[in-house]
């Protein structure tokens, strides 16, 4: 399969930023596409780790046959099944699901299905 241009690895200064971030209960949010790996700002760790596994469980539990799902779909449950979550007091998850989205593709946990429109996701396959 073809590589996503937007997908990992980063360099190792991105990982050590992101374990100095983790010990102030924050995490780097890495991409790709950015030079030293990182977007430039960090987000609370509780909240990214939310994210991560619901992201994670929405392709192992509704991915299609060849394990993909839109993008849109993780999205949109994301925001219906934390908006009213204490970790965002604002109800609005969107963004927080899209930048961890794009953290787990700099992170080499996911792959962005080239070309997919709309946007299609699943766990990485090394290689």
């Amino acid at each position: 399969m073809e590589r996503d241009p937007h997908s990992g690895p980063v360099p190792e200064q991105a990982w050590h930023a992101d374990a100095l971030a983790r010990e102030q209960g924050r995490v780097q949010i890495f991409n790709a596409t950015r030079p030293e790996g990182l977007d430039g700002w960090t987000m609370d760790e509780q909240q990214y780790e939310l994210m991560r596994t619901h992201i994670l469980d929405m392709i192992d539990q509704h991915a299609a046959e060849d394990g993909t799902i839109a993008l849109r779909a993780v999205v949109d449950a994301a925001q219906e099944r934390y908006a009213t979550h204490p970790l965002f007091p604002g109800g609005r998850t969107r963004n927080y699901c899209t930048y961890t989205k794009v953290d787990l593709k700099a992170r080499c946990e996911i792959d962005r299905i080239p070309r997919s429109s709309p946007q299609r996701i699943r766990r990485h396959i090394p290689g």
